[in-house]
């Protein structure tokens, strides 16, 4: 418990005490901490104190605040290799996670100009906008938005759910696999609909990763757009010299 004689300020001595319990497991990574009240009374303290202590912790890479879901122990960033093929799902898979999807909308539409360069298709070709948020355990990782072409893929919003990957989809109902992708990667601020979806702050910085997959033959199969808080991702890159 803490000291009210020590010299040592209250708030230090609880954030040694949360940060102790992280370090032994007592709070698991993406578990939820107890509400700022609840940690008054347990500790005796001030809201004051609670909001410092919590504060530096979040500020020291322990904890991190979800907006409207209150404070959770930060989870290990996720490695992920940047020129990588497979999907979202094949990657939680082979770490031994379940993947997990939450589908925010799939709206058939005229493809931008942009995006219908992209595709290689003619100006307003119909498409297939898809917007997911994609979970690394129970934290929101990232925020997808991903264009199908329809006349390669007609009626595939008939497969979509949030059980089902994407991949999974186009290689058993179209029978079609990406062979490889172009990727372009920045770093941007969330705007009000990413804070929305990925759990962060308006002005967070976020990586922002701008995809094109493409078949065997060459031809673009979607193109995506990824975001990710940067706190929740670190981006290898592996290379051979021949």
């Amino acid at each position: 418990m803490l000291n009210n004689d020590s010299s040592k300020p209250l708030y230090v001595q609880l954030k040694q005490i949360i940060s102790d319990d992280i370090k032994r497991g007592i709070y698991s990574p993406s578990e939820k901490l107890p509400a700022e009240n609840e940690l008054c009374e347990i500790y005796n303290v001030s809201r004051i104190t609670v909001r410092k202590a919590i504060s530096d912790l979040v500020e020291e890479g322990y904890l991190t605040r979800q907006q409207g879901k209150g404070t959770f122990v930060k989870s290990p960033k996720m490695k992920r290799e940047l020129v990588a093929v497979n999907g979202y799902s094949e990657y939680m898979m082979s770490t031994g996670k379940t993947p997990r999807h939450k589908v925010i909308s799939a709206e058939k539409k005229a493809a931008p100009r942009h995006i219908a360069k992209r595709l290689q298709l003619p100006p307003e070709s119909p498409v297939l906008e898809l917007k997911r948020i994609l979970f690394n355990d129970d934290m929101p990782f990232t925020f997808d938005i991903t264009h199908y072409p329809l006349s390669r893929f007609p009626d595939i919003d008939r497969f979509i759910s949030d059980s089902v990957s994407m991949h999974h989809i186009l290689k058993t109902v179209y029978q079609v696999s990406p062979a490889y992708n172009t990727k372009l990667l920045n770093v941007v601020f969330a705007k009000a609909e990413d804070s929305k979806h990925l759990a962060c702050d308006i002005g967070d910085a976020l990586f922002e990763i701008d995809k094109v997959a493409y078949g065997a033959e060459d031809a673009p199969i979607y193109c995506s757009l990824f975001l990710m808080h940067t706190n929740r991702v670190t981006f290898t890159i592996n290379s051979s010299q021949a």
